[in-house]
């Protein structure tokens, strides 16, 4: 696929602010032993063994697999340049994914037979899921076969208002918002995926591929599925 022509250059890229890492408590600092002794006299100083505490950890939430799949058909649909088996990518990587993505199917409804797969099994799989490695690269599967077409990469640039031929600070921002639903892109993002760009200019790719690099660098972030 032509992705692969610039997949070197993209190496490394990391989107600024995809996570947060929360801070670290701050420990308690230890007491001078000679003043606690006189402080405390004869009281016995002996402790039990001390037992191994788990802190609860908090797990990250992701949208589930319809919120997924309805936002690529938004994000990639066109009248004008189709891409070619949009949907069947879709339901492969995504909409049949709900063991991963979350969200059982209902096999009572019209549409069991197809979301179901035949299996009541789905039915029960849990509304949301957490993060995993397998749905992040089920997520990458999806936007690389999808913007490994010319088509993909047209029926975006159809969503920005006053395209350019190359990639630009504001038209940048509108692509990162259409997966960022409710999220302006901050001026570090923005200047991340420009610099990104300059440096595929900079290796003379076409205009076409290098708009096709910063989508697919957005559209595999895993910061537009967390809950």
């Amino acid at each position: 696929m032509k992705y692969r022509l610039f997949s070197a250059a993209l190496a490394g890229l990391v989107l600024t602010q995809l996570y947060q890492n929360c801070s670290q408590l701050g420990g308690f600092e230890a007491l001078d032993s000679a003043s606690t002794s006189a402080s405390l006299g004869s009281v016995d100083m002996s402790h039990p063994a001390e037992k191994t505490v788990t802190l609860p950890t908090q797990r990250l939430q992701m949208v589930n697999k319809t919120y997924v799949a309805t936002l690529l058909r938004e994000v990639f649909y066109s009248t004008s340049t189709p891409v070619p088996n949009l949907e069947a990518i879709i339901n492969q990587w995504v909409f049949f994914k709900g063991g991963q993505y979350g969200q059982g199917c209902d096999p009572y409804s019209s549409y069991s037979g197809y979301d179901c797969g035949g299996s009541i099994m789905n039915a029960n799989l849990p509304y949301q899921m957490e993060d995993n490695t397998v749905r992040q690269s089920f997520n990458v599967q999806a936007c690389e076969n999808i913007l490994g077409m010319d088509q993909a990469v047209a029926a975006v640039l159809q969503k920005v208002t006053n395209p350019s031929t190359a990639p630009t600070a504001a038209a940048v921002a509108q692509v990162y918002e259409m997966f960022y639903r409710g999220d302006d892109a901050s001026p570090e993002v923005v200047a991340s995926l420009i610099d990104m760009d300059r440096a595929l200019a900079a290796n003379a790719e076409t205009p076409t591929n290098r708009w096709r690099a910063v989508i697919l660098q957005v559209c595999e972030s895993p910061g537009w599925q967390l809950q």
